[in-house]
């Protein structure tokens, strides 16, 4: 059972919030870079999203500035068959998410 930093559900998948554990495979699974755990969340864990049929999954990388884009891009695809690498000068865009943008440089941008 993986429990990512952030999930997020369709309006039709989202488990009871109340209801028993674990929840269901989100639709969407987001991890941010920690020291202790980044090698285990782009390889084990990746894998493991993958085989489950976890739609999409972002990996965000603060020490590079960059954005990992693992999705399937049918429902049906047996694997995540899109792969993206994003830059600060980028916007991150989801099918998951119409309407939805992301510039990158805001996610970056030192606080």
């Amino acid at each position: 059972m993986f429990v990512p930093d952030v999930s997020w559900y369709s309006s039709t998948g989202a488990p009871d919030v109340h209801g028993p554990r674990p929840y269901p495979m989100p639709d969407l699974a987001i991890e941010v870079r920690s020291p202790s755990t980044w090698v285990y969340d782009i390889g084990a864990k990746r894998a493991g999203y993958e085989r489950r049929r976890l739609p999409e999954l972002w990996l965000v990388d603060t020490t590079a500035e960059k954005l990992l884009v693992f999705r399937r891009s049918k429902p049906e695809s047996q694997t995540f068959d899109v792969a993206l690498e994003l830059s600060p000068d980028e916007a991150l865009r989801s099918p998951l998410l119409p309407g939805f943008a992301l510039a990158l440089e805001d996610l970056f941008r030192p606080t």
